[in-house]
Order: structure tokens, then C-alpha cells, then sequence
């Protein structure tokens, strides 16, 4: 019985309170939101500052009115579709965007207040600069070189728009048109890298075209021009073989430089440590795979068979030598690095490197290095221009398009670009991270000018 009442007592100290609570005259859930149907007043226009395609217009909100949530800014645009922009209560300005040409721009504003009320538009008329696809296509400059052409132009603001390459194409029997190709369009968003390189084509006389886009749909006129690609021919891997005479070892670690890494007959520095003879060997960069985890080498220590760690000093040159089997004169090279963003600007992936280049007449090449071979060129690895955050951009030119001009991009003042040879030795000199114990590369593609082959 007396459990009885003590579960009666329980159930009244619950309930009266809530009977009480609805019985009372405020209520504490979601109160519904009130409306009316009162425009707002007009927002008043302080300045409009002309900006590259488009107008940053400031204003201020109509007085006593607290209720206002956004503003909006519309145009119709050529194509006679409607262009709106929006900026919230907190703001004091408004950049409308889109543009081209210099001429006077009507651009319409409202306010809008909590209950969806607009106010009666303000008109502003003003004249934009120049668009950045405008900026773009009057300073964009074509030449040719090797196996294509070279474009550059300006984009100053890194704004992003879209460079579309037209080629000749044969639609039907002895008519040849301009034909826009798709797998050859240029996106960039970039104020450093503003050139490009479109390949491969033969070198003959033909005609390019070149329009830019932008992403509120405006195109620009056609640049043409009729250019003749320098001859080029891409290096057939499969007849690149390593060689062995500098010694390479096969140890899946690091070893000690005075024991391994020096001919103790010649005094030339031998090839590197690679991590084993089959995926990760120095045949793979020659193996036409652009997109794998292929050819570690490992760098050389100095004292590291002592015990005391903080005497040990990673020797940061690492070498590899190759018969090419063939007599070329480089143009370019591209590189490859390893796959994943482990290696994206870091790590082990390698950043500069020699290429050194001899032929059958220096009997001596075996024995004798640096000083019977020729220093074709040095070449160094970009950096983003956010360290540590590169951009997509930075990360698609790093993993597919990084490419070295064997003449332009040398940095060596004493090198030989021109120079022709068969036997080349790859002198890789620091990786992204000079502290990591080796250094990576994918796969090296290589283009130019074949003299002979063997």
C-alpha cells in the first residue's frame, strides 16, 4: 500500500508542473514567424568601383528598417539570361561579375527583408575593366617548339577560365577545317604559370587556333596562327638499357659511402643502392609507366657504421647510368614521380638532377668521370607557391605535365645542352625532402632529335 502511494506522489509532482505550465499564458516552443506584406525602402548607393569583368558596388541599407536579410544585384548578359548576385544583411558591398567589353553595364538592386518583401530597384551604370579572358587573349603570345607550340598570356588576378585549341582536321575529302580538341584545352586559375605547351604534332606548316572561355559562358574571338612545330621525336624506351660499369649495388636500405659508394681504382663515385632488381630497379624508369610506385635508390652515408648517429651524414648525389642505344640530341624530358600524395612536392621525389652524356669515341667513359663526359644540363623541380598547400593545378602539372626544356631550363652555366650522346649518366641531387634517405622517380620520358641507332 504504502508503495502504492509513493508512485501517486511521484506521478502529481510530475504532472502538476506541466498542467500548470498549460495553463499559464506564455508558451516556450517555436513561435511562429510573423510576416508582412510592406516593401522595404530602396538601399542607397554610395560608390561603384570598376574591377576586371566586373563592378564592386557599395551601399548603404535604408534607415530604420532592421528586418532587411539580403541584397541582390542582377544584369541580362548577352545571351539574354538572367545574372543575379547576392550579399547578406552584415555586408556593405557587392561585386557583380561576369563582363566583357568596356562599355557601360546596367546593373539593377534590390533589398529584401525577412518576409520576402523587395524594395523598388536601384539602376547603376557603370563601365567594367577589360575581363581576364580579354586580358588573356590580347597579350596571349604562340610560337613553335619541339613537336608543337608554346603559348603564354597574362592572368594577373588568377582568375579562372578555360584556353581551347583548334587544329586542322579533315571533315571530308579535301576540305580541311579548324576543329576544336578537347583533350587538348588548358584550365588556369594561375598568376605564375600562364604558358602552356600543345604536342604532339608534325613539322609541317599548319594552323592553330586558340579561343578562352570563361565560367559565365563568354568566349572570345579566334587567335590563328600558322606555325611550323620544330622536328621531334619521342625517345623509344624499350631500347634503353642500364649499365653496370659504375658498379650499382641491389640492398633494400641505405649503406655506408666509404665502403660502397666510391671505386676505390678509379675514385669515381658509383652508382646507387637500388632497393631490389625487380619493381623498384633502375630498368623500370625506362619502362613506359607513367603511374606506379617504381625506382627507389637509396643515398650513401657517410660514417654510417658508427654508432654515434650524429656523425653519420647522407651523401645527397646518387647516380645511374644508362645505355640509350642510340645517338639523340635531347629537346625535353618529362618526370614522372611516384603516385600519391605522399609524394606531391615531398618526400623522396626527386627535385634536381645533371644529365651527363658521352659517346663510343671517350674510350675512357668507364674510368674516367666527370671530366671525359659532357654536362648536358641541370634542371630543378618547381615549388608550389603555398608551400605545403599546393593548388589542384600545382598538383596535375607536378604528377603529369612536369617537363624540362633541355635548353631554356638548364640552370648550369657550364653545361652543353646541344650536345649529342649515347650513353647518358643521371646525376639525381636532392630530393623534396633532403633529409629522406632516397630518392624516387616514376618513369622519365624523353624527346628530341634521333642521330643513329645501335
Amino acid at each position: 500500500m504504502k508503495m502504492k502511494r509513493y508512485i501517486k506522489l511521484l506521478l502529481l509532482g510530475i504532472i502538476g508542473p506541466l498542467f500548470i505550465v498549460s495553463c499559464g499564458k506564455s508558451y516556450l516552443g517555436i513561435e511562429q514567424v510573423k510576416t508582412d506584406s510592406t516593401a522595404p525602402g530602396k538601399i542607397a548607393v554610395k560608390e561603384v568601383v570598376s574591377r576586371s569583368g566586373g563592378l564592386e558596388i557599395h551601399f548603404n541599407f535604408p534607415q530604420g528598417n532592421p528586418n532587411i536579410a539580403q541584397v541582390v544585384a542582377s544584369y541580362t548578359n548577352k545571351r539574354g539570361e538572367l545574372v543575379e548576385f547576392k550579399a547578406s544583411r552584415y555586408s556593405s558591398s557587392i561585386l557583380v561579375e561576369g563582363f566583357t567589353g568596356t562599355d557601360e553595364k546596367t546593373v539593377e538592386l534590390v533589398c529584401i527583408d525577412d518576409s520576402g518583401n523587395k524594395s523598388e530597384p536601384i539602376v547603376v551604370k557603370s563601365a567594367p575593366l577589360l575581363s581576364p579572358v580579354e586580358i588573356a587573349f590580347n597579350t596571349m603570345n604562340v610560337e613553335p617548339t619541339f613537336g608543337g607550340v608554346k603559348i603564354d598570356w597574362e592572368n594577373k588576378d588568377a582568375q579562372p577560365f578555360a584556353i581551347h585549341v583548334l587544329t586542322e582536321d579533315m571533315l571530308q575529302v579535301g576540305v580541311v577545317s579548324l576543329v576544336e580538341d578537347p583533350t587538348k584545352t588548358i584550365y588556369n586559375r594561375d598568376s605564375v604559370n600562364t604558358y602552356a605547351y600543345i604536342r604532339q604534332y608534325p613539322f609541317v606548316e599548319q594552323k592553330f587556333g586558340f579561343a578562352l572561355s570563361d565560367k559565365w559562358g563568354n568566349r572570345t574571338d579566334t587567335l590563328l596562327r600558322s606555325l611550323t612545330p620544330f622536328q621531334e621525336e619521342k625517345i623509344d624506351h624499350t631500347r634503353i638499357k642500364p649499365v653496370t660499369f659504375f658498379n650499382p649495388t641491389v640492398y633494400a636500405g641505405n649503406r655506408d659511402y666509404g665502403t660502397y659508394g666510391v671505386n676505390r681504382v678509379t675514385g669515381i663515385q658509383n652508382d646507387g643502392n637500388s632497393h631490389n632488381n625487380g619493381s623498384y630497379a633502375p630498368a623500370t624508369v625506362f619502362d613506359g609507366v607513367t603511374t606506379g610506385l617504381q625506382f627507389i635508390v637509396y643515398k650513401f652515408v657517410k660514417n654510417f657504421n658508427d654508432p654515434d648517429e650524429s656523425k653519420h651524414e647522407i651523401v645527397q648525389d646518387v647516380y645511374v647510368t644508362y645505355d640509350l642505344n642510340m645517338d639523340v640530341q635531347l629537346n625535353r624530358v618529362k618526370v614522372y614521380p611516384r603516385v600519391g600524395a605522399n609524394y606531391v612536392y615531398t618526400r623522396s621525389s626527386l627535385k634536381r638532377f645533371r644529365i651527363w652524356g658521352t659517346n663510343d669515341a671517350n674510350n675512357q667513359r668507364w674510368t674516367k668521370f666527370p671530366e671525359t663526359w659532357t654536362l648536358i644540363g641541370e634542371y630543378v623541380g618547381p615549388d608550389p607557391v603555398t608551400e605545403g598547400s599546393p593548388t589542384q593545378e600545382e598538383i596535375d602539372y607536378f604528377n603529369l605535365n612536369r617537363e624540362h626544356l633541355i635548353i631554356e631550363d638548364n640552370v648550369n652555366p657550364h653545361a652543353e645542352p646541344s650536345t649529342s650522346f649515347r650513353y647518358m649518366r643521371l646525376q639525381l641531387m636532392e630530393s623534396y625532402t633532403p633529409t629522406n634517405n632516397s630518392i624516387s622517380i616514376n618513369e622519365i620520358e624523353m624527346f628530341g632529335i634521333i642521330e643513329q641507332t645501335y
